[in-house]
């Protein structure tokens, strides 16, 4: 697992993401640093105790997650899941432990954000109360705060033709990440699945890739 970051968030956000890791026991997170120079890095490595891969100059948004994810998987090429994180979320309290008791979806990957959108789709009991656990999203691939994979996702992912030919639009190719990612699996029929209530909650409210930013889930507790 890791985090995706630049070196302005080391300052703010950034300290707060992983301290919320930590207490969801994801404690020892490589960071994937963009835009940030060896002595920057080495910075960040002596602050947070934690490894550092910066990348230098800028590659954007598109480019550091899906080498992070290719790092992810050379390092460790028989893990059974993969996570990468965003520098600006909190999680709840053992949220490893939770997962990995989780069974694991055939032919799909977890959105750990729940957008409002996709809460609405949750399913009902028969009193109309709204029923925890993991469905179906409305596949319209809504954020990456929170990302896990399996190890057949992360290699239909790492050789998907739509994530390698994605660079080359010059408008979305470099940002946009989410819908390249449920865009590729769809044309591999994998599907992205959600969790009720959100287990994880996004905090940056200015995105560092300009982007409108994101509501914050009213079903995070």
């Amino acid at each position: 697992y890791g985090v995706t970051t630049v070196p302005n968030r080391r300052l703010d956000l950034l300290p707060n993401t992983l301290k919320s890791l930590v207490s969801g026991g994801f404690d020892k997170p490589r960071l994937f640093v963009d835009g940030c120079t060896p002595v920057v890095a080495l910075e960040m490595q002596d602050t947070f105790q934690l490894p550092v891969t910066p990348r230098n100059p800028t590659i954007r948004t598109h480019g550091n997650w899906i080498l992070s994810l290719y790092e992810l998987y050379i390092r460790e090429p028989h893990a059974d899941r993969y996570a990468i994180f965003q520098d600006d979320l909190v999680c709840v309290k053992n949220l490893r432990q939770y997962l990995e008791q989780c069974t694991y979806p055939t032919n799909g990957y977890w959105n750990l954000y729940l957008f409002d959108s996709n809460a609405q789709l949750a399913p009902k009991d028969s009193n109309g109360r709204t029923q925890k656990g993991w469905y179906l999203s409305n596949q319209c691939g809504r954020g990456a705060v929170g990302l896990v994979f399996s190890h057949p996702a992360v290699i239909l992912l790492l050789t998907s033709s739509h994530m390698v030919n994605r660079p080359q639009d010059a408008h979305r190719g470099h940002k946009a990440v989410d819908g390249g990612i449920v865009d590729s699996m769809k044309k591999a029929n994998y599907q992205e699945y959600v969790h009720y209530p959100s287990l994880t909650q996004h905090m940056g409210y200015y995105s560092a890739m300009g982007n409108m930013p994101h509501r914050q889930s009213s079903s995070f507790c």
